[in-house]
């Protein structure tokens, strides 16, 4: 869309393309995106990936928005599988 505007397109210094995470740079960079999955078990990492995030990086921060909401609420003191259910609920 903003190609075929002159104006905004005129506005880009360097078009950038993004790919989705691979499932093995999801475990490497997930745990230092963000302190709720700093201490995540794995296995709740990628299956957070496989049902919610898919790899994507934007997606990923929706999920932490609201896994640092049922945190707070359950009181829990990190993620595990039921919180992860309850944040991809949120997911829209």
């Amino acid at each position: 869309m903003l190609r075929r505007e002159p104006m905004l397109s005129s506005s880009i210094f360097i078009w950038q393309h993004f790919t989705r995470l691979t499932p093995d740079e999801v475990l490497e960079v997930i745990p230092l995106f963000h302190p709720v999955w700093a201490d995540a078990d794995p296995d709740d990492i990628t299956f957070a990936d496989s049902h919610a995030a898919h790899g994507n990086f934007r997606a990923w921060a929706q999920l932490t928005a609201h896994t640092r909401t049922a945190l707070a609420r359950t009181g829990r003191p990190r993620v595990d599988q039921e919180l992860l259910r309850w944040a991809f609920s949120r997911l829209g």
